[in-house]
């Protein structure tokens, strides 16, 4: 009996895991990376990015006398292909563009815009790290060995977009103060059909808002009549935020990073001397960062647009792996495995840096005017124009004031998925 004891304990010596575990790999994943504005009514998204990532990883075990292990990772990725990107001002209602009130400061209705844009995504990267430390085994369940570990990952992608093509509308939601006029109509099944917001121009400054025109029987004009202002003489039709655009430059870039702590099991069952099945599961408490930039919007600011971050706690990780490793000679196993990862942060803050000199050279121009109280042809602007005027200085020094940044709490949720399947090696 004690020779089989200490011939056991030998053994168990032995196969400890103990010294440098070296390995690398290469994947190709499919991921997808949208993200909403509560308030703003926007979201974007970037669906069937393609990625070739190559990674590293080593980890050092101390030995049966101390079963524990250091492990440590790198990645690197590059876009395949392209992938399409759809810029979605419309699914969540669109956007405020102005409120419209009458001479009285009655508010006639909302001029809302609604834009939609589909561009091409390509050339994106990728890069990442991790660092754990572990307790080497320290369960088990038959032949099962597992290893719970603590530690810190890093991922980083940074997604462009060229030749974007889109249409924008803005309506006129009315209050029902605009007698006589609707611009959104319903129609079969309840489906809701809106015009065009236009605007319409007179000589001496006076504009009118028109639409279908409605009979004294309530009966709706199928077709969008002029003003019928007695005096109003029309010199010009704006369509205001209604076209059809083209972007064929970069129209958006994006980085955005994923960063914290997290907490992981990994388990391994040994088949034979030869075959390994090894699986693991990943939480974390990543903080978020996206910094974007739109280069057609000239009047936000450059190179950096816009940036959303969340707090420690308002996102979460999910990571999800399996291998089978085979042994090829004593030291050296091929790895053939699955990747799954999901990342999400609800609850953002949402900042947008503005153009300074754009607001600057507008809020000057509006000035001059609200001084001077006539318009080119020295005709008396009106009432309206001059509390129109007074409204959209004060909106610019209110820019000013808050350093020509505009912040949103709890307005961004994103959302980032990826699934991969990987080859590698691994030499101890």
């Amino acid at each position: 009996m004690k020779r089989k004891s200490s011939s056991s304990q030998r053994r168990s010596s032995s196969d400890a895991k103990q010294g440098l575990v070296l390995g690398a790999g290469l994947s190709h994943e499919i991921a997808s990376w949208n993200f909403e504005m509560n308030t703003a009514g926007s979201r974007l998204r970037y669906d069937d990015i393609a990625w070739n990532v190559i990674d590293a990883y080593g980890t050092y075990y101390f030995g049966d006398s101390m079963p524990m292990q250091i492990k440590f990772g790198a990645r690197y990725g590059m876009q395949y292909g392209e992938s399409p990107m759809l810029d979605d001002d419309i699914t969540k209602g669109g956007y405020m563009a102005m409120t419209w009130a009458d001479e009285g400061g009655n508010v006639l209705g909302y001029q809302t815009g609604h834009a939609l844009s589909v561009g091409t995504s390509k050339g994106g990267s990728q890069m990442g790290f991790n660092a754990a430390f572990g307790l080497t085994d320290f369960f088990s369940w038959g032949r099962t060995k597992i290893t719970p570990s603590f530690g810190y990952r890093y991922l980083q992608y940074k997604l462009t977009t060229e030749q974007n093509y889109g249409v924008a509308i803005d309506v006129f939601e009315s209050t029902g103060n605009h007698i006589g006029y609707v611009t959104c109509i319903s129609g079969y099944l309840g489906e809701i059909q809106c015009d065009p917001f236009l605007l319409f121009y007179s000589s001496d400054g006076q504009v009118s808002i028109t639409g279908h025109e409605i009979d004294t029987n309530g009966n709706i004009s199928s077709i969008i009549g002029l003003p019928q202002i007695s005096g109003f003489n029309t010199i010009g039709v704006d369509t205001a935020g209604t076209y059809y655009y083209e972007q064929s430059g970069k129209s958006h870039e994006y980085t955005t990073t994923w960063a914290g702590p997290y907490i992981a099991l990994d388990a391994e069952y040994v088949i034979d001397s030869g075959n390994i099945i090894s699986g693991g599961i990943e939480l974390g408490l990543p903080v978020y960062t996206s910094e974007g930039d739109q280069p057609y919007r000239y009047d936000w600011a450059h190179p950096k647009s816009v940036e959303d971050t969340g707090s420690l706690g308002d996102a979460i990780h999910l990571g999800l792996n399996a291998n089978w490793k085979t042994s090829i000679t004593d030291s050296t196993m091929l790895t053939l495995g699955f990747t799954f990862d999901y990342y999400k942060v609800s609850g953002a803050t949402a900042k947008t840096y503005l153009n300074g000199s754009y607001y600057t050279e507008l809020y000057n121009e509006y000035y001059d005017l609200y001084e001077a109280g006539v318009d080119a042809n020295g005709n008396p602007l009106s009432d309206y124009t001059m509390n129109l005027l007074a409204d959209q200085l004060d909106t610019i020094e209110a820019y000013s004031a808050a350093g020509w940044t505009l912040e949103s709490s709890s307005e961004i949720e994103s959302i980032y998925k990826s699934m991969g399947i990987r080859i590698g090696f691994e030499v101890k």
